[in-house]
């Protein structure tokens, strides 16, 4: 209960909250590409975030055993998701007629600009036009929670400057799911709900970069807890 308690006293309960969850889409080298918005945040900070690490085990039976044998394959990706909400208090133009600020922002464009992140384009490559690019790589990084492991890739395309940290992720964004729920009298949009699904990728750039327990190690070893003697 003491530490139940603490929880609700002294700096946490005064201090304000600071944690921002960035995204950042990249260009074909890896770097924050700022043609496509460059960082951007979250207005709110997700309640909850789904995290799914698996393994692909492929069972070959034995005659006359109770259990197969199992054969490690591969692994089966990491997916996450979450839910983040977008709302204005005042309605008007965001920019001109009332400021953007923590309690009003343009609900529609930050649909738009999530939309944007799991969209591909047409542009010349090669020779070729209008050729299909996929969508963009992305970098997510919520401050202060430690969620990304590739320390690899992290420490080859880290850019001094940009919110590259080793508690980041690279990730694709597979899904984004937008419940419209209010709007002011003219219509304009005043609240939306937008569930997202992401999976880490290792390819980023012009390059590849695997990783694997060796650099999660370093960070899992913090967790000391061991039976008592």
């Amino acid at each position: 209960m003491a530490n139940l308690l603490s929880l609700f006293s002294g700096d946490y309960q005064l201090s304000s909250k600071v944690s921002e969850l960035i995204i950042a889409p990249l260009d074909d080298e890896g770097s924050i590409d700022n043609d496509l918005g460059g960082e951007r945040i979250l207005q709110y900070w997700p309640d909850s975030v789904e995290d799914e690490m698996s393994a692909n085990w492929q069972d070959r039976s034995i005659p006359g055993s109770a259990i197969p044998l199992y054969q490690w394959v591969s692994g089966s990706g990491h997916n996450f998701s979450f839910s983040t909400v977008f709302s204005r208090d005042l309605n008007g133009e965001i920019g001109k007629d009332i400021q953007e600020d923590k309690f009003n922002v343009d609900v529609d464009a930050a649909v738009a600009w999530l939309s944007m992140l799991c969209m591909n384009d047409y542009r010349d490559v090669g020779g070729v036009q209008k050729a299909a690019v996929a969508p963009p790589v992305l970098w997510l990084w919520m401050k202060g929670a430690n969620f990304g492991y590739n320390t690899t890739a992290i420490n080859a395309l880290g850019t001094s400057g940009n919110n590259i940290t080793s508690t980041g992720i690279y990730c694709i964004l597979l899904n984004r799911s937008v419940t419209r729920k209010n709007w002011f009298q003219d219509g304009q949009l005043r609240l939306a709900s937008v569930s997202l699904s992401f999976a880490e990728v290792m390819q980023i750039g012009q390059s590849i970069y695997p990783y694997g327990r060796s650099q999660v190690k370093a960070f899992a070893n913090k967790y000391t807890r061991t039976p008592s003697k």
